[in-house]
């Protein structure tokens, strides 16, 4: 049986005002979302918010790294297995395909950062729906930005 698959685009990048933790909110066509959590080292490479001066990311090193290997980075796609979600990126080199897992966040750091197409399964869009946490608040003026 062969998945469904969905497009999606980064929406926004969380980040909590008082951990650095965040989440990366991902959005469909159809308009359902999907959130991946983040480290607060990936929610600020993903958020643009890192000095001009800082030193290149793992992502845009292993990137560059393919591109020299002959490999090229297609699309990133986001997957459940073993009841937790993943990401499955497909590599191309000379025409034949490979297909290597990895956390969800890379997977989502390397889509971002190498601007390459991510999609997610439907059972990954139905696993990862957004949860309101209890201790998240309304965003805003005057409210948390508490993510956990």
């Amino acid at each position: 049986m062969r998945a469904v698959m969905k497009r999606l685009e980064l929406a926004r990048v969380h980040l909590c005002q008082r951990c650095g933790r965040g989440r990366a909110e991902l959005r469909c066509e159809d308009g359902r979302a999907l959130t991946v959590p983040l480290d607060p080292a990936r929610a600020r490479e993903l958020s643009d918010a890192r000095p001009l001066d800082d030193v290149r990311s793992l992502a845009d090193l292993v990137l560059a790294e393919l591109g020299a290997a002959g490999l090229v980075a297609s699309e990133v796609v986001l997957d459940v297995a073993h009841g937790h979600l993943r990401a499955l990126v497909s590599l191309v080199r000379g025409g034949e395909p490979e297909v290597v897992a990895c956390t969800a966040q890379e997977g989502v750091g390397l889509a971002v950062r190498g601007a390459l197409r991510l999609y997610a399964t439907d059972e990954a869009l139905a696993h990862a729906a957004p949860q309101p946490d209890e201790h998240e608040g309304p965003s805003g003026p005057g409210g948390s930005e508490t993510l956990h």
